[in-house]
């Protein structure tokens, strides 16, 4: 099982509105490890983009950055809960509590569209009706290489869904994807899936969080 530890953050997530997003340039990126996401079980067409994900602790929650490095993209989804892994997605699933099966399923777009599910597996699952409050959702503009999306998963949202937040010392369980079904069908993660078919809502395949 692959392991990713979850710091303090050192540095604020970076501000990605009305930028261009280049991890090479960006301190907070420097001063924290990086989950790769560099599996591709289902290639096929070849197109497997460099792709990164950061989760740290912030005072009030978790905070979550990733990207990928893509010539073109595609974001026609426009509104809270779209069909936005059609687009080119970004997504996180985390299950914060490990008396809990289930987990939520965070997948934002390159346009700035999002859905927060939550459930046990594929099926049953419901979604947040609204972006919660605090959840700070930015992304960055597309100039033909890096872009990126960052928000916060509080504690207050955990424990209103959970009962419960996580604490330091904690091993929680997740998985990193980059994703479409349109332009560049992929599907990338950084935790290795067994499957025979594209699927990312395995979670007996999540990797360990551990919450330094």
């Amino acid at each position: 099982m692959k392991t990713y530890t979850i710091e303090r953050a050192k540095l604020p997530l970076p501000q990605l509105s009305d930028r261009v997003f280049d991890p090479a340039r960006e301190p907070f990126c420097a001063a924290h490890p990086f989950a790769a996401i560099d599996c591709y079980p289902w290639d096929e067409g070849g197109y497997r983009p460099e792709a990164r994900a950061w989760m740290v602790a912030l005072e009030g929650g978790l905070g979550v950055l990733l990207c990928a490095n893509e010539p073109t993209i595609r974001a026609d989804a426009k509104r809270w809960n779209g069909d936005v892994w059609l687009d080119s997605c970004l997504e996180c699933f985390i299950r914060p509590r490990v008396d809990d099966a289930r987990y939520l399923n965070i997948e934002a777009k390159a346009g700035g569209a999002a859905l927060i599910g939550i459930g046990e597996g594929r099926g049953g699952r419901s979604r947040l009706p609204a972006m919660p409050e605090d959840f700070q959702l930015q992304v960055s503009r597309h100039a033909g290489g890096w872009w990126a999306v960052r928000y916060v998963l509080t504690y207050a949202l955990i424990r209103e869904l959970f009962g419960a937040v996580p604490q330091a010392g904690d091993a929680l369980f997740g998985n990193f994807y980059c994703c479409d079904e349109s332009i560049h069908p992929h599907f990338g993660a950084w935790s290795p899936i067994a499957a025979a078919q594209p699927d990312f809502h395995r979670p007996e395949c999540f990797g360990s969080l551990q919450l330094s």
